[in-house]
Parts: structure tokens; sequence; C-alpha cells
């Protein structure tokens, strides 16, 4: 399915739903606590943009990224993969939420975001279902979630 996407885009958010409160190490930023709800993550691929994001849908990999300490883990599951042209920092500081965990994501980020994880909180807002933008390919991996391929 990944491979059925259009290519060229070079950054990507996957929406994360964390079923209950859990604390994890993630690397070197140590023991972790991330409150139960919806995350969103910003991250990017100069190339194989397909092959990261299913790298990241895997539950049995070596852990590289901050994200797959996350994407790992039994109470959290991706609900939802979107694309796009846009810059990793741009999408990122798009997104409205709160950062729970500094340095997460971003220890690598030109522009100094502070994170590239944003906590939602309980609902997955209804605008995160729409492709608001023609820029944007989004995924939509589960219909309970209200949302349809697009």
């Amino acid at each position: 399915m990944l491979a059925d996407m259009p290519q060229g885009f070079t950054a990507y958010q996957l929406t994360l739903h964390i079923k209950s409160p859990i604390q994890i190490g993630v690397g070197k930023l140590g023991d972790c606590s991330f409150a139960a709800g919806f995350y969103i993550y910003t991250g990017s691929a100069k190339r194989n943009i397909e092959s990261r994001l299913a790298r990241h849908l895997k539950k049995y990999k070596k852990l590289r990224w901050h994200i797959d300490y996350l994407t790992v883990h039994t109470l959290v599951e991706v609900v939802q993969v979107t694309r796009s042209h846009q810059s990793e920092c741009t999408l990122n500081q798009a997104v409205d939420g709160i950062v729970l965990v500094n340095g997460f994501g971003s220890s690598d980020c030109h522009n100094r975001c502070s994170s590239h994880l944003r906590y939602l909180g309980d609902f997955l807002p209804v605008a995160s279902c729409l492709d608001l933008e023609t820029h944007i390919s989004k995924w939509h991996w589960f219909s309970r979630m209200g949302c349809e391929k697009i």
C-alpha cells in the first residue's frame, strides 16, 4: 500500500494514539512520560520516504530514532500517515499541541524546534481527517477514526 502513494514527498507526519499513560526510555533523552491520547510526530526523509514510513510502522526493529521507541510499544498505535512537500519544521510548527518531551525528534533540527512530537489530548481534531491543502497527501489508516481514504 505504501508503494502506491505518489512520490516526491520529503516530510511526513505520523498521528499516534497512546492507549494509556506510559513511561519509557528514549535513547539519550532518558526516561520520558507520555500521557494517554493523540500525538503528531513530524519527520523527514530526503530519499526513500516510503521505506522510512514502512519502517516506522513495524513493531519489531532496531531502535534508531526517538520515534522508534514509541512505535514499538504495545500501547502505541499509528492511526494516520500524512506526507508533504513542505519542510519538516514548517509542518511541525503548524501543529497545535503541547510539547511533553523536549528534544524528541528534533536533535538535528536546524530551526531549533523544541520537539517534533506534539500532544493533542484525548481527541483527534476533525480537521486532521480532511485534506485541506492540495500539496499534502493523507493516507488514513483506520475508518474508525471517522476518516476515509483520500
